[in-house]
């Protein structure tokens, strides 16, 4: 199923962000799915990529490609251009600062002292438009006893303690099925670069603006520190399929008749009445449910075994019982709620009649929506409409 607002491209020029221009000089994830969402919201952004292309370009996940393009590059690069530039070149660093005089942000995510080696750092910038917001993104920090560190995402989760939270209690450290890391501080870059865009707003003042890894993952973890940082422990990963140290019963992954469902915070007597299992009415404090939490699973999980996920949740909504089918990515794609929310678009690859299937955007505005402007770019493919004629040998 195609969505209308994004099976055809939008106007450029509409979206919250549409009087915003990013220089984009990021790579693989966090930076380019950072920059993708500004220009989901209407910013106009300029991929700078070697004249290779960016890493994403050359590797993705499991070496997946469409129309010849990597599904990594494709997932986290629509709504720009590209523009191919060689950075150690000083006719193309000037080029590129004079560029920088009509532009809003600067994104980059090189390792920590890259693009100021290449005469391209803040300064550098800031030298030429004192408004400019110049964001860096890295593993564990510009400075530190980890600066010189590869950083990527389940690095970050193995240092950061989450791989360790993860998982029942015989199972090793287990990594999350998707970049968390990667897009947490995506989220926490945009969240920098709107924060400094309303401060210039207010004062004219540009500024630098520094997130990390390691960092936005320590701090994705706030009540789960704050407990142990006052308690000094951490409860044990359960032997049940519970989905969280943490969790208090009835709150797990249970296994149906044809698939498996969850249930989250949910009082038992409420699951007693919803189950018909009176004898679960008795746990009726949270004390009691923690305590007793593995004879209550046992008691939900044999019950559960006898009926189909859907019989479950129909029964169980019927009460108000917080809980969800677990979906696998085919029933994802026919979920009737993803499908309203239009989750899934087609964008055009390139200048051509290429298309593939992504991910939409999650944003709803009332005046200024979020939509497709632009596709994915070939590599380079607006240069000249950036920088103008170049010489070959300063691109």
């Amino acid at each position: 199923m195609t969505t209308d607002h994004a099976s055809v491209d939008a106007e450029v020029g509409v979206g919250p962000l549409s009087r915003i221009r990013v220089l984009d000089f990021t790579a693989l994830v966090q930076g380019p799915l950072a920059t993708q969402m500004l220009g989901d919201l209407g910013a106009d952004v300029v991929k700078i990529e070697r004249l290779e292309g960016e890493w994403s370009r050359h590797w993705g996940i499991a070496d997946g490609h469409t129309h010849g393009q990597t599904d990594s590059f494709l997932a986290f690069n629509r709504n720009k251009r590209s523009a191919t530039a060689d950075l150690k070149d000083p006719q193309t660093r000037d080029r590129i600062l004079d560029l920088a005089k009509d532009f809003d942000v600067v994104v980059e995510n090189f390792r920590p002292g890259v693009m100021a080696n290449l005469g391209l750092g803040y300064e550098d910038f800031a030298a030429v438009n004192p408004g400019i917001i110049f964001v860096s993104s890295s593993g564990y920090g510009q400075d530190g006893p980890y600066v010189t560190r590869p950083g990527q995402d389940m690095l970050i989760q193995a240092l950061s303690g989450v791989m360790f939270l993860t998982g029942r209690q015989a199972d090793p450290p287990t990594a999350l099925g998707v970049g968390i890391a990667d897009q947490y501080t995506g989220l926490h870059i945009v969240i920098g670069v709107l924060s400094a865009l309303l401060h210039r707003h207010a004062t004219g003042e540009g500024q630098r603006v520094e997130l990390n890894l390691f960092s936005c993952m320590v701090a994705a973890q706030q009540q789960e520190l704050t407990y142990y940082m006052n308690h000094g422990t951490v409860p044990e990963r359960p032997v049940e399929n519970h989905g969280s140290v943490w969790a208090t019963a009835p709150f797990g992954i249970y296994q149906t008749g044809d698939g498996h469902l969850v249930i989250a915070m949910t009082p038992c007597p409420i699951i007693a009445r919803a189950l018909e299992m009176p004898g679960l009415a008795a746990f009726d404090t949270n004390a009691k449910m923690l305590e007793n939490r593995r004879e209550i699973y046992a008691a939900i999980s044999d019950k559960l075994i006898t009926g189909t996920t859907d019989h479950w949740i129909e029964v169980l909504l019927a009460e108000d019982v917080w809980c969800a089918p677990v979906h696998n990515y085919d029933q994802l794609m026919n979920d009737p709620q993803a499908l309203h929310n239009n989750m899934f678009w087609d964008v055009g690859i390139g200048d051509g009649e290429n298309r593939f299937r992504t991910v939409g955007t999650p944003f709803v505005f009332s005046k200024t929506p979020a939509a497709l402007r632009r596709g994915v770019p070939d590599l380079g493919q607006h240069t000249h409409d950036i920088f103008g004629p170049v010489d070959e040998g300063s691109r």
